[in-house]
């Protein structure tokens, strides 16, 4: 018994000691790799789908004007008669005023630069007037289209030839939303 006693402390003795473990280097800290990057997340579910925003009337307007900014209407040499051939062009255009009665336009008559300043103002005047009366033919109302004119004084070619003149024969569109 009395060796179970003994035992018995010596195991108990040998519980209790708190032994302290031996001293070591601390791990060195982990440092990310500049060549190592984050996994790429996946986005939700509801930010994979795109959100589809309607256009304003504006917008709208500006995106179909954007398409025929540029269709002036030309005339040949001397003439204020609207050809066959630029019927197209004044079509798209009609169809735009039409569709959008808040949109106000003022045609702008031009000449070649040959003839005089006071013949080239009534030309470009007698072009301007002759489109808004094909215009009004096509469902425009005539409220809503100004004339005016610019003569020879808003060339958009500048050489002294036929292929430069032709192009300074025209009715250009400028279109104000009111």
């Amino acid at each position: 018994m009395k060796r179970i006693i003994f035992l018995s402390l010596v195991s108990l003795i040998a519980a209790c000691s708190t032994t302290t473990p031996p001293t070591s280097a601390p791990a060195p800290a982990l440092q990310a790799s500049p060549l190592v990057t984050a996994p790429a997340q996946s986005p939700p579910a509801a930010a994979a789908s795109p959100v589809v925003q309607a256009e304003s009337p504006m917008q709208i307007f500006d995106r179909k004007h954007a398409a025929i900014a540029n269709a002036s209407i030309f005339f040949p040499y001397d003439n204020y008669s609207v050809t066959s051939d630029q019927s197209p062009a004044l079509e798209r255009h009609a169809d735009l005023e039409v569709a959008y009665p808040n949109d106000h336009v003022t045609l702008q008559g031009n000449c070649d630069e040959r003839g005089g300043r006071e013949y080239n103002l009534a030309l470009g005047q007698r072009r301007a007037e002759a489109v808004k009366e094909r215009l009004a033919m096509l469902g425009v109302p005539k409220g809503r289209i100004e004339t005016t004119s610019f003569g020879k004084e808003k060339p958009r070619a500048t050489c002294h030839q036929e292929k430069c003149w032709a192009d300074d024969r025209r009715v250009d569109f400028a279109d104000a939303w009111r």
